[in-house]
């Protein structure tokens, strides 16, 4: 009843904004029914941001009582204040609510209700606005049914799917996805050790790419002969396919200053390396983003590459940018967490593949960079662990209390991680630990004057530091309790489509046991991030107080999320042979699959004529 009330609220005010611009329109013009261009543009606009900004009142009372619900249903204090029947009937209700929509689907009693009592004025009355049948006094497994059935017809026109929202764990559980998921980890191991993994030949090439474009710099009058190229990003942190660009920074001497004092973020100077580069043989030089925060030029690297009949020239794309040392610092990060777990790259690779395939992976289109997944996998491999049956939960779930030692992620937090604990020889036996506050490290920002970046982080010195650790935390040590790769991907996708609270929560690794997740609210009160509403917030590491999904709108973020929950639905449906809304793929549906048709399936390429709303 409240929701259908809400509803006829809506439209009434949506009315009313109509009726109040038709009567400010004849004060504009002597002849109301004949607008300028102009004017019916702006009406439009008027009228569509209206209408926007209904939708999204709407959505929000729909989402506060879906919460109110949920509370009633979950909470352990309000369970006790009502009745056995009473949390029957909210639990009906709350059937009918999908967070991926935003929305309550229709009530089957509704419908019901006005067919029965048809009249000769129903035509002109949506279904929507009728009256409701109440709730019948015992509530059965029928009803339940028809109200699953209500929403996912509802899903199908808004999604284009039905979501699946099993957890992995619970599936797992029944045995059915043991063979499947194994069969879409081997592929997945398969593809990247024949398409993603950088082998050292690509090393070497990426190397003589960067010793050539420093033997250019020096040249440069500009810079001192003592400057370095530092090669950072994908194709340094351990993340990278053999395709990446290479992205490159200048590392000046310590001390040193341009001589042109006006030339602060060092534009001008870099603007002198362009004819350099072009006189060099280099090719395609654009310096169209030496004017961004951090100075940048494009440019293609040459080479000549040896095949089996000729010799080749091979264009390599290269980014080189003004000295960065936040962005090394980050690649020096990541790089540590891609040396302790091969897995961890695997997971990347696809997790890349399936974002650039479903178009949403281009910063420039308002979604999310291959940064910011990066950043999303290692929240989600540093915040949960694996259990002995190789299933994955987050690591602030409860434990056996027989348990002494606390339970260890499936990789390791480098910021938070107790060094004491990690350099120990029975660190395995003792359980994970973490500190209480993060030492400091502290670096000048290089152009936020009045801010200072904490650069702790434990770091793989040593290839004995490495292998001590993966003795603690890596898959090869641990065959039987970790979880195969196929798992973790689809507990990934579960995690960011249903578990994570993105409306009181923000990704980031500095989530620990101890301090549980980052609240949206700290960082509103610390750093002014919006705090209203829902959205994807991404703190970076080191930056504490910069958005990496600072890009990503709103629209987008829904889009974003939609799509974690279909992969996660096809990957699930694939393999428990749940195709009975798939009819409309061509494709036969089923654990029949081959785990490389099922990776195929997930990242298929997103139709040209696809609508946004409709995104399977």
């Amino acid at each position: 009843m409240e929701t259908e009330l809400a509803t006829k609220k809506q439209e009434q005010s949506l009315e009313s904004s109509v009726e109040l611009l038709d009567g400010s329109n004849d004060e504009v013009s002597s002849e109301p029914n004949i607008l300028t261009e102009e004017q019916l543009r702006e009406k439009t606009n008027i009228m569509m941001g209206g209408r926007a900004s209904n939708d999204r009142k709407w959505r929000d009372i729909q989402s506060a009582f879906a919460s109110i619900l949920k509370a009633c249903l979950f909470n352990t204090s309000c369970r006790q204040l009502l009745k056995h029947d009473q949390l029957l009937k909210l639990r009906l209700e709350y059937e009918l609510w999908c967070p991926l929509c935003e929305a309550f689907a229709p009530s089957p009693w509704s419908s019901k209700g006005s067919n029965n009592n048809k009249n000769e004025d129903d035509n002109n009355v949506p279904k929507k606005l009728m009256e409701p049948i109440p709730f019948p006094d015992a509530i059965a497994a029928d009803h339940f049914r028809m109200f699953a059935q209500s929403r996912a017809a509802m899903q199908m026109e808004i999604l284009g799917f039905v979501p699946n929202v099993k957890p992995v764990s619970h599936l797992l559980h029944k045995g059915t996805m043991c063979a499947p998921i194994q069969s879409v980890s081997d592929a997945m191991n398969h593809l990247y050790d024949t398409k993603y993994r950088t082998t050292p030949e690509i090393h070497q090439r990426r190397e003589h790419v960067r010793r050539e474009t420093e033997l250019i710099v020096s040249q440069c009058p500009a810079f001192p002969k003592e400057t370095k190229v530092v090669v950072f990003g994908s194709s340094a942190n351990g993340f990278g396919s053999p395709n990446s660009d290479v992205d490159m920074c200048l590392q000046l001497p310590a001390g040193f200053k341009l001589e042109d004092e006006e030339d602060k973020n060092g534009s001008v100077a870099m603007g002198k390396l362009v004819e350099l580069f072009e006189s060099r043989g280099v090719k395609n030089v654009d310096p169209s983003r030496l004017t961004a925060r951090i100075p940048v030029v494009m440019f293609d690297y040459p080479m000549k590459v040896a095949s089996s009949e000729e010799e080749t020239e091979m264009l390599i794309d290269c980014d080189l940018s003004m000295q960065n040392p936040l962005a090394c610092l980050n690649t020096s990060l990541i790089l540590n967490y891609s040396h302790l777990d091969v897995r961890t790259r695997v997971l990347a690779s696809i997790i890349k593949r399936w974002a650039k395939s479903r178009e949403i992976n281009n910063p420039a289109q308002h979604t999310l960079s291959s940064y910011g997944y990066i950043l999303m996998l290692l929240h989600f491999l540093t915040y949960h662990r694996a259990t002995n049956e190789g299933i994955v939960m987050p690591i602030d779930e409860p434990v056996d209390p027989r348990k002494r030692a606390a339970p260890t992620p499936l990789l390791p937090n480098l910021q938070w991680m107790d060094s004491t604990w990690a350099n120990s020889k029975d660190g395995k036996n003792a359980g994970y630990q973490e500190l209480k506050t993060k030492p400091k490290n502290l670096i000048p920002h290089p152009t936020e004057p009045d801010f200072m970046v904490n650069a702790y982080f434990y770091r793989l010195n040593s290839e004995e530091t490495l292998q001590h650790l993966q003795r603690k935390f890596g898959s090869e040590y641990h065959q039987q309790k970790h979880p195969s790769v196929g798992t973790l991907l689809a507990a990934f996708f579960h995690y960011y489509a249903y578990e994570f609270d993105y409306k009181h929560h923000v990704v980031s690794l500095n989530a620990t046991m101890a301090h549980g997740k980052v609240e949206r609210e700290v960082k509103a009160e610390h750093d002014t991030w919006k705090v209203y509403g829902q959205g994807l917030s991404i703190e970076d590491p080191f930056e504490t107080f910069y958005d990496v999904a600072h890009v990503v709108k709103a629209s987008n973020f829904h889009r974003i999320r939609r799509e974690f929950a279909l992969a996660y639905t096809k990957m699930v449906d694939a393999a428990t042979g749940n195709n009975h809304h798939w009819s409309h793929i061509p494709q036969k549906i089923g654990p029949t699959m081959s785990g490389s048709e099922i990776l195929d399936w997930i990242c298929e390429p997103l139709p040209k004529d696809t609508d946004d709303s409709h995104i399977s």
